[in-house]
């Protein structure tokens, strides 16, 4: 059986590769077998099993991971931008674990252009808070204009969900535009850290290999 490989678009960023290490390890841990972890400007090893860490529908998703992939003669494993329902699912459960008071629940994506499907299932699973929203990091409907809305509505107790994978530059913006002293804002963790993506993982590898 070829190795098992998780293929990132890597990042300048200390904190996104320490959480993409970790990610590896906490799978493999779960497999029982050591699990590769790559960027996108890494040689993949010949006839690996790949699992794709792209939540978007953007070119790495459609042109540079495929090419990866075929340059190693490798298998593509399901990823979280195959599995946009269980992803949502995913997020909704990290919500559910950290929530306590907040009525306003809001989604972060990257962007809305990019991860139309991803967006439609968010808005399926953020239907049952009090005062849903969805917004993205760049692009229309951003993390401020929403807390906006809220805070001139009386809405004082905001939890955050970032639809993100690992920590970084991304996070960093998010949480800038979530800064608002007049509201208690609390901004949960990317999936990276979740053990039920963990596990979702691992059984990905399960199924597909």
């Amino acid at each position: 059986m070829g190795e098992r490989v998780l293929l990132a678009h890597g990042s300048p960023d200390a904190r996104h590769g320490a959480a993409l290490r970790r990610l590896a390890r906490d799978v493999g841990a779960r497999l029982g077998c050591a699990v590769r972890h790559a960027t996108l400007d890494d040689a993949l090893p010949t006839g690996a099993h790949v699992l794709p860490l792209l939540l978007t529908e953007g070119r790495h998703g459609r042109c540079d991971a495929p090419a990866s992939i075929a340059r190693a003669a490798a298998t593509r494993v399901d990823g979280p931008a195959e599995r946009p329902a269980e992803i949502a699912d995913l997020l909704l459960a990290e919500v559910q674990r950290v929530r306590a008071r907040q009525r306003a629940v809001m989604f972060v994506v990257y962007r809305f252009d990019l991860a139309e499907s991803l967006v439609a299932e968010l808005y399926r699973v953020s239907k049952q808070f009090p005062l849903p929203a969805i917004a993205a990091v760049h692009g229309g409907c951003d993390v401020a204009s929403v807390l906006a809305l809220w805070r001139a509505e009386g809405v004082r107790d905001v939890l955050i969900q970032p639809a993100l994978l690992f920590p970084g530059i991304t996070l960093d913006a998010l949480r800038a535009q979530a800064a608002c002293p007049e509201m208690c804002v609390h901004v949960g963790t990317p999936l990276y850290a979740s053990q039920a993506f963990v596990a979702w993982i691992a059984r990905r590898f399960k199924e597909e290999t």
